[in-house]
């Protein structure tokens, strides 16, 4: 019942302007049918004249009865419905303006305080005829290790064009199965996996299919879920890129509200 007392509340104007043209449409139309009836003079007119009349005089009482109901449920119901089921919660931040962080570069290596210190190739070893190897002259930062640090991907925590939901959107009302759209696409080999955390879940993140499933989708569907039998409430979904060996690259999450 959530869902029609939603789509009454949501459009309540365009009912009510509807519903008011066609009860005078149909209150004009009883008039002529009413005189048609008065100046009948043979059974066939009457019976067609009757027929008009009772046919306007179900619309109106159509019509009558669908304003009474969106006045009611505006008046009486929509303030004992929850405040999460009327108001959405606020859109997630645009993906556009969130880019994917590009990888550390290699030869680097991270510094105590987090910030990126450039490691400088090391001098070659002179050797001189009738002595050892000549000293090392650099004025560069030692490095513990010889072998070159190589860099990995900085994971990014947001929305962003390669990894993305667009249906359901972000504080929308779903009923029962949910069908997730968008793009998975951050590299080859990657995986990703869509879950859910809300009241049925208590606190934890529960994924919707047993195992990852296999990259790129672009802008199709990324998977579906029968939320049937799941507690009504607001619910986080976030959509998780794994690389090839399982390790989490990024997230982007949203908010639904379920009521089935």
């Amino acid at each position: 019942m959530d869902r029609i007392y939603l789509f009454l509340i949501r459009n309540d104007v365009w009912i009510y302007i509807v519903s008011t043209m066609a009860l005078f449409w149909y209150l004009f139309e009883l008039v002529r049918a009413v005189r048609a009836l008065r100046q009948a003079m043979f059974n066939l007119e009457r019976e067609t004249a009757t027929n008009a009349r009772n046919y306007a005089l179900s619309f109106i009482i159509f019509f009558a009865t669908v304003i009474v109901v969106v006045f009611y449920v505006n008046r009486y119901i929509a303030p004992t419905l929850p405040d999460e089921l009327l108001h959405p919660a606020a859109p997630a931040p645009s993906i556009l303006t969130t880019p994917l962080a590009p990888p550390t570069p290699l030869g680097t290596v991270t510094a105590g305080g987090g910030e990126l210190v450039e490691v400088p190739a090391l001098a070659p070893t002179a050797t001189f005829p009738g002595s050892g190897p000549a000293e090392v002259i650099t004025d560069t930062q030692e490095v513990e290790e010889s072998e070159p640090v190589v860099g990995t991907p900085t994971p990014f925590a947001e929305c962003i064009p390669e990894l993305m939901i667009s249906e359901p959107l972000n504080g929308s009302v779903v009923f029962r199965r949910a069908t997730f759209r968008g793009t998975a696409n951050t590299g080859e080999l990657h995986q990703y996996v869509i879950e859910l955390n809300g009241p049925q879940t208590t606190g934890t993140w529960a994924p919707i299919s047993p195992e990852p499933m296999n990259q790129p989708v672009m802008d199709g569907d990324l998977g579906e879920a029968d939320l049937s039998q799941w507690m009504r409430g607001p619910y986080r979904v976030r959509l998780r890129a794994l690389d090839a060996n399982g390790g989490e690259l990024g997230v982007c999450t949203i908010q639904i509200i379920l009521d089935t």
